[in-house]
């Protein structure tokens, strides 16, 4: 008997080949996105080095100028230093987050206001670099070093927020798509949108302050900062997934997470990464997250209007591209049977 015969009906090689040439693409795309990911993340943390971080210094000018002199000559183009009138000042700007230290100078003593909740990564590198130069200008001060914005008892490395950040970003994404492919019309997508982000909100802030010890301050305020996070990626993810399909997804990906998220300085300081990517990355979704969340949680809110604006530009921005279309997108081989 011919193979015809025993399988029954033979596959067209032409179905074959198609099949093979789609699985040959799609491992094709996972390599490169690979090879991004991999390019990306492994650059903005290899290149991590301060640029023009801001510092405040007090006390009398020739040696607040002596230790900017002596900073600069050190690690060039590292600090940005502002000179204040004292040391309240210098406390105020910490706390303001307008500096990520400050140091306050007398004549035989120093104190180098730090906050590790701006940064834990910064905060420790400070905690070496600042007395070192400190040592030359005054050899003999004594160095106290004040954690204004300390990390939480149960999170004392700080960690909690750069990793849940991760899936949070990666479901928000996830979630999203799935709204805009499936959705049958605008108002299903604007539902699904508005409960996922509420939702996530919610089950997110539970998780990182009320089980892990990760988040202080209002448990309201920071919840809404969550959610207005996970619903403007999600919300862009929806617009683009309803109007372009797996392109828009792949579009999102990329701005939240390959590049967003790499350049974000989330683990560190965005002002550690490459320039001018990690100033840029302030703009995308996950930046402004780390950024909002961290001055609602640790600073009372202080500078956090600027990444919320952010968000929230992000999260009209999604809605008017879900509305952009009415019904779900079909498939060519749906459209063909209609």
């Amino acid at each position: 008997m011919s193979d015809t015969s025993q399988t029954g009906v033979q596959r067209p090689s032409g179905v074959g080949r198609r099949s093979t040439a789609v699985v040959l693409l799609a491992v094709s795309a996972i390599v490169v996105a690979q090879f991004l990911l991999v390019l990306m993340f492994a650059w903005s943390s290899s290149r991590a080095t301060p640029h023009d971080l801001p510092l405040a210094v007090s006390g009398p000018m020739a040696a607040a100028r002596g230790l900017a002199h002596g900073l600069e000559q050190s690690e060039p183009g590292a600090f940005t230093v502002i000179f204040l009138p004292d040391a309240a000042a210098a406390r105020a700007a910490v706390t303001g987050r307008q500096v990520y230290a400050a140091v306050s100078l007398s004549a035989t003593s120093a104190t180098l206001y730090t906050a590790s909740e701006a940064s834990p990564t910064v905060a420790q590198m400070l905690t070496q670099a600042v007395p070192a130069a400190i040592a030359h200008v005054l050899p003999h001060a004594t160095v106290t070093i004040t954690d204004l914005a300390p990390n939480p008892v149960d999170d004392p490395k700080g960690t909690a927020i750069p990793t849940a950040l991760i899936p949070l970003t990666m479901t928000s994404i996830a979630a999203g798509a799935v709204i805009g492919l499936l959705s049958r019309n605008r108002r299903t997508r604007l539902m699904g949108l508005v409960g996922y982000g509420i939702l996530a909100g919610l089950f997110a802030t539970v998780a990182i302050q009320g089980l892990l010890g990760g988040l202080t301050g209002s448990w309201l305020s920071n919840e809404l900062v969550v959610t207005l996070g996970a619903g403007a990626i999600a919300a862009v993810a929806c617009g683009l997934a309803a109007i372009a399909g797996i392109g828009g997804i792949l579009v999102i990906l990329f701005v939240a997470w390959f590049f967003g998220f790499a350049f974000s300085g989330a683990t560190t300081a965005w002002q550690l990464m490459p320039t001018p990517w990690g100033q840029l990355a302030q703009y995308l979704p996950v930046g402004a997250a780390n950024t909002g969340l961290r001055s609602v949680a640790f600073f009372d809110g202080a500078k956090a209007a600027g990444p919320l604006i952010v968000l929230g530009a992000w999260a009209l921005a999604g809605i008017a591209l879900t509305l952009l279309r009415h019904g779900p997108r079909r498939t060519t081989r749906s459209a063909d049977l209609t």
